[in-house]
């Protein structure tokens, strides 16, 4: 390998908590051609599973991995925010070697971004994340940014035959009749206390009609921070011929791909379905902190179910599904200002590569 191309050398490296990282990061493994790197087998095993696409190394001894990426690897990819602050101390410490980190986000929402004044390199999507940072002050502080579009709905077309087939397997197939599909996806509970799972999330399957089939999609850390009623949901509907739950499940646009309407509150999953353009509604947390100007841009784009309705959702939706056209032009103007066209993927990594190269730490041991 010449000096040149080991410089540009990197790799990706999944966190052990996070599944729904994975259908971002994989994603990125395949376009920059790189391997994944864990140390949970659980990790691994999904990769296999959903990501055959991409190479994945799995390190047994949770202790040599930091030391595996060092030998091998000048840049890193990742998707959890705190990686660059933590590790890179114990990578020139311990290996006195400085390894630069590239932050992958893991969906667009209207969230706080907060984690990306951490970053000195980042990818971000398109205009509104640009526009959101740089309101922020953040552009102006990074050494590089890449705008990468919504790169997995190209990816999941590429594959979208193997991916609909999963979904089909493991989703799907567990309904007893083929009927209108309803996905609600609460997001965890982050500092703002924005999931809506614990004003809504029983209602919302008790009063579903036989004539409906319910996706409930659970955000993965709801079932690290909240294992109680995860597990309360999941055994007392699990008999339910016309709902699935699920809690660690990486997959998402081949589920947005056959929903018919779409429940949702602050997830990043929102702003994927805006894609297909149909009825959405949403639910605002009793005791969500909305301080911001900015926290509530996707909720133009469907109707807000109040809470004197959550005594009757279904009726609720209902008699609003006929008035939802009129968030059509609404929906397309937000995707494309989120995300805007696709990219072809051997430019985005010709790009992302040249950066790389150009912010490249030495290869020499620090002194």
């Amino acid at each position: 390998m010449n000096a040149t191309s080991h410089k540009a050398c990197g790799v990706c490296l999944a966190p052990g908590d996070s599944v729904n990282h994975l259908d971002h990061l994989a994603v990125i493994s395949y376009i920059l051609q790189v391997p994944i790197v864990t140390d949970e087998e659980s990790v691994y095993e999904t990769l296999k599973k959903y990501y055959p696409q991409v190479k994945p190394i799995y390190i047994q001894e949770h202790q040599r991995i930091l030391e595996y990426i060092a030998t091998r690897y000048d840049t890193l990819f990742v998707s959890s925010a705190n990686y660059r602050k933590d590790l890179s101390p114990l990578f020139e410490i311990i290996f006195r070697k400085p390894i630069n980190f590239w932050y992958c986000p893991h969906g667009n929402s209207d969230k706080p971004m907060s984690q990306f004044k951490m970053q000195n390199y980042t990818l971000i999507y398109g205009d509104q994340m640009e526009d959101r940072l740089n309101a922020m002050g953040v552009i102006p502080t990074l050494d590089a940014y890449v705008r990468t579009s919504n790169y997995r709905f190209p990816f999941y077309f590429q594959h979208e035959e193997f991916y609909d087939h999963l979904a089909q397997e493991e989703v799907f197939s567990q309904f007893a009749k083929k009927q209108p599909t309803i996905l609600y996806a609460p997001t965890w509970q982050d500092l703002e206390l924005s999931s809506s799972l614990f004003d809504v999330g029983i209602p919302i399957i008790d009063q579903l009609p036989d004539h409906y089939n319910l996706i409930v999609k659970l955000h993965p850390w709801l079932q690290h921070h909240q294992a109680g009623f995860v597990h309360l949901i999941q055994e007392k509907y699990q008999t339910r011929p016309n709902v699935t739950i699920l809690s660690l499940y990486p997959l998402v646009l081949p589920l947005l791909k056959r929903t018919d309407i779409y429940l949702g509150d602050f997830s990043s999953i929102g702003y994927d379905f805006l894609y297909y353009n149909r009825p959405m509604f949403f639910f605002e947390a009793s005791k969500r902190e909305n301080k911001r100007t900015d926290s509530t841009h996707l909720h133009t784009c469907g109707t807000l179910i109040p809470e004197n309705a959550y005594g009757d959702i279904y009726g609720f939706i209902e008699k609003e599904l006929p008035h939802q056209k009129r968030f059509r032009e609404a929906r397309k103007k937000l995707y494309q200002y989120t995300f805007g066209e696709d990219r072809d993927f051997a430019e985005l990594r010709k790009e992302i590569t040249e950066k790389m190269l150009l912010s490249a730490p030495s290869n020499d041991p620090i002194s």
